[in-house]
């Protein structure tokens, strides 16, 4: 099953920054904040640490990791 917020999510993980995965995705970097957000709402935890020189992986991927399998 696809899913465009996991996909999107997937993308930033494996770029480090939004505006790389939005050249990938050929969206705008606009458009993969509001996918990132969305996705961060409907779990409930924040999924990436924004500095200036992009994004990294937050405590809360882990969280939701260790969720799933139980």
């Amino acid at each position: 099953m696809y899913d465009k917020h996991l996909n999107v999510f997937l993308t930033v993980a494996n770029s480090g920054s939004f505006s790389k995965a939005a050249k990938k995705l050929k969206i705008t970097p606009q458009a993969v904040l509001k996918q990132v957000q969305l996705l961060e709402e409907k779990l409930g935890v924040k999924l990436f640490l924004r500095t200036s020189s992009g994004v990294v992986l937050t405590g809360g991927v882990n969280q939701f990791s260790m969720m799933q399998t139980i």
